[in-house]
């Protein structure tokens, strides 16, 4: 028997650092087959209620979802959120408010890459901002119209990847704990983005055991099938320990048809369904 494989839960829109609007995603999650798919901004959930209104009159499910960014031991870890209440106006604020950090966090970006001799306005780099989220990959585009790079990777290996002279720190960057517990805050479920950057596969029993972590991205593109198979062994083994029933996700992370280690359309990483609707049951409990 066929498994359907028409989902995708990792996505970004021009709401934080992805190449195409809410809108025309969703557009185009229709053109490449997908069914069911998740809008995973980071920090914002600005281009939710557009990707859910288009995707909708397309007969797409969109789950309304966020990327959030941690801090644990020194490393920075993005923890997913699907199903939140994303017009609750509280959590709005909270996140208007990390929008600010984000709007300072530029200004020094733009102080410490003029010492290194590259010179841009905040004019320079909101012009690939829509409204939503600012981070260094609308840096590393107004390097490119600039002319100081060819490329976002190229800006980020010599100017703002950790350690390089135009980097800057976070400020205020959640815990994984404070990620789990405000996604639960606001009714969604938490689950450990892309799990294999870290190198703290020994830390995620403690936080689904402490912090009540819901699930994990085994099947990110990054993922290879070696990869998947230590994460699929890893889920057992903490389901065995905890008694926990994880989520299994996964997803492109698709920016645009430029952005990753290994540049893909959108389509071709993809989730099967199966995945995808045991999550919609989860969030229709935690709604209840």
């Amino acid at each position: 028997m066929a498994i359907n494989k028409d989902s995708d839960l990792h996505m970004h829109s021009t709401a934080s650092d992805g190449n195409y609007s809410p809108d025309d995603l969703m557009k185009k999650c229709y053109d490449v087959g997908l069914k069911i798919v998740a809008l995973t901004d980071h920090d914002t959930v600005q281009g939710v209620p557009n990707a859910i209104e288009v995707g909708r009159s397309l007969g797409l499910t969109v789950i309304p979802g966020i990327e959030l960014s941690t801090k644990i031991q020194g490393r920075s870890v993005h923890i997913l959120g699907y199903g939140i209440e994303y017009e609750n106006s509280e959590m709005l604020a909270f996140l208007g408010e990390q929008q600010q950090y984000r709007s300072e966090r530029l200004n020094q970006m733009i102080n410490k890459l003029s010492k290194s001799g590259v010179k841009l306005t905040r004019t320079d780099v909101l012009k690939h901002v829509d409204g939503g989220s600012i981070g260094r990959p609308h840096v590393a585009k107004a390097m490119i119209d600039a002319g100081y790079v060819d490329s976002v990777s190229e800006a980020f290996d010599q100017f703002l990847a950790e350690g390089k002279p135009g980097f800057v720190e976070k400020q205020k960057e959640m815990t994984v704990k404070e990620a789990i517990d405000f996604i639960h805050r606001y009714n969604g479920v938490a689950v450990v983005a892309h799990a294999d950057y870290y190198g703290l596969d020994e830390e995620i029993e403690s936080w689904v055991r402490e912090w009540g972590l819901d699930g994990i991205e085994v099947f990110h593109r990054d993922h290879n099938a070696e990869t998947v198979q230590r994460y699929l062994t890893l889920v057992n083994q903490i389901e065995a320990n905890t008694g926990a029933e994880l989520l299994l996700t996964g997803g492109s992370d698709f920016h645009d048809e430029e952005y990753g280690r290994v540049p893909e359309p959108l389509g071709v990483t993809r989730l099967a369904d199966q995945y995808a609707e045991i999550l919609l049951q989860r969030i229709s409990k935690s709604d209840s």
